[in-house]
């Protein structure tokens, strides 16, 4: 078994496009590395978070994506196999001691396959939302999607023997594997995401924004992060921006991301006649910069495992308005770090903003208390210390099972 400074882990992620569970990857990967472990990152599909690890001196490997649906069934398990061999090859030569997977979808089914009876190799499947199933698609019939389902539950049953543990990002996420997937306790283990603090302790240029935006220097900026997906429940953001506007009228929105719904929102802003007040700034690399220099953040998402964004506001000292979903009730101090409303609300989500736009004292007072809490409970470098903790108990038990399956006892 390798000792405490020269494990080589292997991190596996869909894609290298710019998101949370990407974040996630990127900053383990950094602090892992910190402490001596050999980190590879694996993807399938390129994107610019590649250039940020690399620059880290993080080796990544980018492996091509199937080329065919499971409806091409003998195409596609022949692309799994392809995969498979090119991701085997890898462990081999780099001597992987951990994989730990990020992905969530069939992929995943063939990364577990990859566990070792003759080696005490840990393969570690990390769950970031409290969602495991496909949702159902525009045009899609209800049949379909829960034969999807049905496929997917029983694979994850099938294949839960061969993990060797699960790592739940919040205890609501802890829950939903025990509940959903049917993973025995002793096998999932909570480890929070959490955020590098450096980059969130500058100072922010609010004037330098304005300008950019072409916006008077004294407007109140209040900004979301996140992709405009369904989750982030941004349609009801847009209906709070008009009873805001209403109170007041210098208040202006900036939707930072990009996603499947930027079009529909756009037009939505647009039939409400908030276009002036409602930037989309598409995805951005300079979040810590324009967290500074905002007044205000907004988290209105539907549902989380624990949001990236959401910790890298609390970081950055920013006054928050979330909604109560899992994950942020269990990162927020309700009316210490910030204020908390229900999801699906956009009165209550304009009433918080209002609120605390209206009275900055309060808002100061609750973001210095945001960042305090991350630095106590989130840092990157507590997220590392607990995965290397786990690392080790875990390959020492499998060590240890090993030996004893052979006859033999480890000397404790």
């Amino acid at each position: 078994m390798s000792s405490s400074n020269d494990l080589h882990v292997m991190q596996i992620i869909l894609t290298l496009e710019r998101a949370g569970a990407q974040e996630v990857v990127r900053t383990l990967a950094e602090h892992l590395q910190e402490k001596g472990c050999a980190i590879i990152v694996c993807a399938f599909q390129d994107g610019p978070m590649r250039a940020e690890i690399e620059k880290l001196g993080v080796r990544v490997e980018i492996l091509d994506r199937p080329r065919y649906s499971v409806v091409y069934l003998p195409l596609f398990l022949a692309e799994m196999l392809r995969i498979r061999r090119e991701l085997a090859q890898l462990v081999e030569t780099c001597h992987i001691d951990v994989i730990q997977t990020h992905i969530l979808q069939v992929l995943d089914f063939l990364v577990l396959t990859l566990r070792s009876d003759t080696k005490p190799r840990l393969v570690l499947w990390t769950m970031q939302n409290v969602e495991f199933f496909p949702k159902k698609q525009p045009g899609q019939r209800q049949s379909l999607r829960q034969f999807k389902i049905w496929g997917y539950r029983l694979f994850y049953r099938l294949l839960t023997g061969q993990v060797d543990g699960f790592i739940a990002v919040s205890d609501e996420v802890h829950k939903a594997i025990l509940e959903q997937i049917g993973a025995i306790d002793n096998k999932v283990f909570t480890i929070c995401n959490a955020v590098n603090l450096k980059p969130f302790e500058r100072s922010g240029d609010k004037a330098a924004l304005c300008d950019a935006l072409d916006l008077a220097p004294d407007v109140h900026l209040v900004a979301t992060v996140g992709r405009l997906t369904e989750q982030k429940g941004h349609r009801y953001l847009i209906d709070a921006a008009a009873p805001v506007i209403a109170s007041l009228s210098d208040a202006h929105f900036l939707f930072i991301g990009d996603g499947e719904l930027r079009s529909e929102l756009t037009e939505q802003a647009r039939q409400a006649g908030l276009a002036a007040h409602i930037h989309f700034l598409g995805m951005r690399k300079d979040v810590p910069d324009l967290l500074a220099a905002v007044d205000l953040f907004v988290q209105p998402s539907l549902w989380e495992g624990l949001s990236v964004a959401l910790l890298e506001a609390m970081a950055a000292a920013k006054p928050i308005v979330a909604t109560a979903v899992s994950g942020t009730t269990q990162a927020m101090i309700p009316g210490e770090t910030g204020l908390v409303v229900p999801p699906r609300d956009s009165n209550a989500l304009a009433e918080a903003i209002v609120q605390l736009l209206s009275h900055p004292e309060q808002a100061q007072t609750l973001g210095r208390a945001a960042r305090q809490h991350i630095i106590a409970h989130y840092s990157a470098q507590q997220q590392a210390d607990q995965h290397m903790a786990l690392y080790h108990r875990l390959l020492k038990q499998r060590a240890a099972a090993r030996e004893k399956k052979s006859g033999t006892y480890l000397d404790n």
